[in-house]
């Protein structure tokens, strides 16, 4: 009966609540909360940095006007190639 008692201690310790088993899937756990963590303070940096950008560089703001809406300066050479989608020049 204490052998059984014993027993059955010994697969609570490993088996139940707070033991080895947990351990282990606690610190998975932690470290891909650590990785997302690292990821996002990355991430949060870069956009950090462009908001700064935003506010202060002009030739930033009018090269992403550029790229992303397609515009034009006067002085720009606009080659258009067939096949291709370009934007609209405005």
């Amino acid at each position: 009966m204490l052998l059984s008692l014993l027993g059955a201690l010994v697969l609570n310790c490993f088996y139940g609540p707070l033991g080895p088993r947990d351990l282990f899937v606690l610190r998975h756990h932690r470290a891909s909360i650590t990785t997302v963590r690292d990821r996002l303070a990355a991430e949060n940096a870069h956009l950090k940095q462009q908001i700064v950008r935003l506010r202060s560089d002009d030739a930033y703001i009018q090269r992403l006007i550029r790229q992303e809406l397609g515009y034009a300066r006067s002085e720009d050479y606009v080659y258009r190639f067939a096949g291709s989608k370009a934007h609209p020049v405005r």
